[in-house]
């Protein structure tokens, strides 16, 4: 019998192609009849022609391309399997197609079948096994399961406790790993569940965290200096806040106030002092901050909807100048940091690419760090060790938390997390010993995670 049907599908694919798709479907009608009046026979073993030349290349620890090359003939679509049931739904057109969503350091077998409607398969691959590439050395531990958790921001002390400021469900959190264990605060129950926060710490160990009221929209601010947490306002409208104390423990926070204004407040003798940096006329900012050691503010921020604008401002002049670093942002993100010459090291996404931005030269240099297969997510940050070797954190196209650094003399890349949509909200800091610290937001579980290299 299987001889025969070989025969019946060789013969229905010329029918399909010269007679025309109802004569085929007459002609598919009555070969069925005349091979079930063929007699017992049974299976001669004949199968589905191996007609395909399969490749697989694993891109990420979550990720696998495919390509293949053509059916010989007109066909339908492709069918893909992996470990033996569909990858897919649908069937695909065309000869490449990538596989997301997959465990890292986990082993997949693939082969395509080429169909033709309504005959069936007519042509099939070899079959292709590849592991996809693994997550270690990184160690990864919860933070929070508590709540649904949002947007977090990482302060070391210097005893390398970790402390971190986040939005859960019912409010603005704070937890620390200070006593050898995580242990979380809730600061404001009020604040709701939406908006990012902010962390910084002053050299008395006191924290202080930025955020917005998602009811008001006003700019709050809170600090445990008292040894309870107190909360107070900054603004009336604060969005995408960024908080920084300076060496004297004087509190910096940058915002995008009422008007769409670019927006810098001091709190150097207990009371804010508020000044405009910037007007443009977009309405979704983000903001990073840094101070300088001679008291000079920076910020890099990101205005527009849609498509972006990376810019950066510093008042080292004496007034504020303000630089267009990209117009052509499709990531409304950025992240900053400072070297000890007080130039500016600033990353964000770019369509396909994590960009990074300096001025070390005194001029600005812009270069590519890592170039994703699809349009990244807009979550990054950014971190300087002692060395002046940079680390940044960002989110792939999959939702995988990556890491690149420079500490090598070039920029190198790997993964953290590929296990679901994670690395939203992510923040990098590099403690005393030189372990990386890494706090990220896994949606797939509500979790509030952290991962380091140590």
């Amino acid at each position: 019998m299987g001889g025969i049907t070989t025969r019946i599908r060789q013969f229905l694919r010329l029918s399909w192609l010269f007679l025309g798709r109802l004569a085929a479907l007459r002609l598919f009608a009555l070969a069925l009849l005349l091979a079930g009046c063929g007699g017992g026979g049974g299976n001669d073993g004949g199968g589905i022609p191996v007609t395909l030349d399969l490749r697989a290349d694993v891109r990420t620890p979550s990720q696998v391309n495919l390509s293949w090359t053509p059916h010989s003939t007109p066909v339908t679509g492709y069918q893909v399997q992996r470990n033996g049931a569909p990858a897919f739904q649908t069937i695909v057109q065309g000869t490449l197609v990538s596989d997301f969503n997959l465990e890292p350091d986990t082993q997949y077998c693939y082969v395509v079948v080429a169909t033709v409607f309504p005959i069936g398969p007519v042509g099939q691959s070899n079959q292709v096994c590849v592991r996809t590439s693994t997550t270690a050395p990184w160690r990864l531990e919860t933070i929070d399961a508590a709540k649904a958790v949002w947007q977090g921001s990482l302060v070391i002390d210097a005893a390398n406790g970790l402390h971190v400021s986040y939005r859960r469900s019912d409010g603005v959190a704070y937890a620390t790993n200070t006593s050898g264990q995580w242990v979380g605060t809730l600061i404001d129950g009020t604040a709701g569940a939406f908006g990012d926060t902010s962390i910084a710490m002053a050299t008395t160990g006191a924290v202080h965290v930025s955020y917005k009221d998602s009811s008001s929209g006003a700019l709050n601010h809170a600090t445990n200096a008292s040894g309870s947490w107190v909360i107070s306002t900054i603004d009336a409208i604060g969005f995408g806040s960024a908080i920084t104390v300076d060496s004297a423990n004087r509190i910096h926070v940058s915002y995008r106030a009422t008007g769409d204004f670019l927006a810098y407040a001091v709190n150097a003798t207990g009371s804010w002092t508020r000044e405009f940096v910037a007007g443009f006329g977009g309405s979704a900012i983000h903001t990073a901050l840094a101070i300088d050691t001679a008291g000079a503010a920076h910020i890099a921020y990101a205005v527009g909807s849609g498509i972006c604008a990376v810019r950066y401002a510093t008042n080292a002049s004496g007034t504020w100048v303000d630089t267009v670093l990209t117009a052509n942002s499709q990531q409304c993100r950025a992240a900053m940091v400072l070297d000890a010459s007080g130039r500016a090291h600033v990353v964000y996404m770019q369509r396909f690419d994590l960009m990074y931005a300096t001025n070390a030269s005194g001029a600005w240099v812009t270069m590519s760090v890592d170039r994703l297969d699809w349009i990244g997510f807009p979550d990054v940050s950014i971190a300087m060790d002692p060395s002046g070797a940079l680390h940044v954190s960002y989110q792939d196209h999959n939702a995988d938390l990556k890491y690149a650094t420079d500490r090598s003399g070039s920029w190198l890349t790997s993964y953290v997390d590929a296990r679901g949509s994670v690395g939203s909200g992510n923040a990098v800091r590099v403690d005393g010993n030189g372990a990386v610290h890494i706090t990220y937001f896994d949606a797939s579980n509500a979790k509030l995670k952290h991962a380091t290299d140590r």
